[in-house]
């Protein structure tokens, strides 16, 4: 019962954290039966209630063995099921992890017909590619399946979060279920050759992830792969733009992962060209205080005076709603952030501690406020209602307000503090970087088409 009410929770307050939550591939969870689903971890505490609330049964958890060194957390994560993992960094030096009881476990769990969800990565952290796939996930699959003599149905399912920004607020997601991946057939090899079956599995789940995750080799590829995603939205198919499709957006993203990382490898100078072009064109931007959205052909065929008048008015009619979202906002907002900030905590943090510690704030302030209105001014129960569905509205449009304030200062900056000149270099620039990555991706899909003929 508690379990099932805090799912329901926990789902309204993705929806309200998250801005989308795109989901492709509901249809390949199984109805029955037991079931591990492995995962990719980019975003710590976030990613199981994500992989939680989009299943109807109840999920298990394995879990790093480090977080349940406190009593009272430990109780609670056993009450949700989560099985304690240790790993080398867990025990002492010299020691070596044993998890003969965590395997027992879990094998338990899974003979009564119950979702387990691991992550194989074993850690989180704020980045898009797959890290290396530990054996843990295959190893409890296997061996379960081998006390069943491969007759257990037991099934490994791929899902891939894939996070627009994974530590922003009001950020996109898109969840990818690929189809279950079978056992039975590993069998004789599990037979013959324990550590060889073990290895062909990770591999199995590590291709099934990997086809849906970015492909990048560090830092520096991700900044890059993130700013060529947005540069080409914005200039070759703004209709996958994030905030209008995020779910063709994100992919797009991958495509054009693959296509740079195909021409890394075969072409180096194109691809140098396509990188140094692309940090040169949003280092202007940077320095300029703009964004793609300027260099854009409707943007610029549109009217300065229409633009102009046009925010002018929209603030106008705005403003007293403005200050009330501010009033009764801005403290319970903002200080979830202040919060995470003196935490010191890793940057994989960030979203959770944001969003329970918003949902503290909010429950305290809120109320504090409803209560100030009803013993000062009025104690209807529909002006009550009326003044909570304002604070929400009028929340969100403080922050569309701001946002929109910041634009126009940008396009007062663009129409009448950037030099023409300036705006014709990157221009040009621009459709140079479209040119490159227009052939990049041709390059990828010509063998394709060879291949096909």
């Amino acid at each position: 019962m508690i379990y099932h009410l805090l799912k329901q929770l926990i789902k309204l307050l993705l929806s309200v954290f998250f801005k989308s939550i795109v989901v492709t591939g509901k249809q390949n969870i199984p109805d029955a039966g037991p079931l591990i689903i492995v995962s990719n971890h980019p975003n710590t505490f976030m990613d199981p209630l994500i992989v939680a609330s989009i299943t109807n049964k109840r999920i298990g958890f394995v879990g790093n063995a480090g977080i349940f060194t406190n009593k009272l957390l430990a109780s609670i994560l056993r009450y949700f099921h989560v099985i304690p993992i240790y790993r080398k960094k867990d025990v002492l030096p010299g020691e070596k992890p044993d998890n003969n009881e965590a395997f027992y476990r879990c094998h338990q769990y899974l003979s009564e017909g119950n979702m387990l969800l691991i992550f194989p990565e074993g850690s989180s952290y704020y980045e898009l590619k797959l890290r290396e796939i530990k054996t843990g996930a295959a190893r409890i699959a296997l061996s379960y399946e081998a006390l069943k003599n491969f007759k257990g149905k037991l099934r490994i399912l791929p899902v891939t979060l894939d996070y627009s920004d994974s530590i922003q607020f009001r950020s996109m997601i898109s969840v990818t279920i690929s189809e279950p991946i079978l056992l039975e057939g590993f069998k004789e090899l599990y037979q013959a050759d324990e550590l060889e079956c073990v290895r062909k599995l990770t591999e199995a789940i590590k291709g099934a992830l990997a086809k849906n995750i970015p492909h990048t080799d560090g830092k520096e590829q991700e900044d890059f792969l993130v700013k060529a995603h947005k540069f080409y939205t914005a200039y070759s198919e703004p209709e996958a733009d994030l905030h209008i499709n995020p779910k063709r957006s994100l992919a797009l993203r991958n495509q054009l992962s693959k296509a740079l990382h195909h021409v890394h490898q075969l072409d180096r100078t194109l691809y140098q060209n396509i990188e140094e072009k692309t940090q040169q064109f949003f280092a202007s931007l940077k320095s300029e205080n703009l964004t793609t959205g300027f260099f854009t052909d409707s943007f610029m065929k549109k009217s300065k005076i229409g633009i102009i008048v046009g925010y002018s008015l929209q603030f106008i009619l705005l403003l007293p709603v403005y200050i009330f979202g501010v009033a009764t906002n801005y403290i319970p907002y903002i200080l979830p952030s202040q919060l995470f900030n003196m935490s010191r905590l890793d940057i994989e943090y960030k979203t959770s501690v944001q969003m329970f510690a918003g949902l503290i704030t909010f429950s305290v302030f809120y109320p504090l406020q409803i209560w100030l209105f009803r013993t000062y001014i009025s104690n209807e129960f529909w002006y009550t209602a009326l003044l909570l569905l304002l604070f929400i509205v009028a929340g969100y449009i403080a922050m569309y307000y701001w946002t929109e304030v910041k634009r126009f200062a940008r396009v007062l900056h663009y129409y009448f503090f950037v030099h023409a000149e300036n705006k014709s270099k990157m221009l040009q620039l621009r459709n140079e970087i479209l040119n490159h990555i227009d052939e990049a991706r041709t390059s990828l899909a010509e063998p394709r088409r060879e291949s096909a003929t």
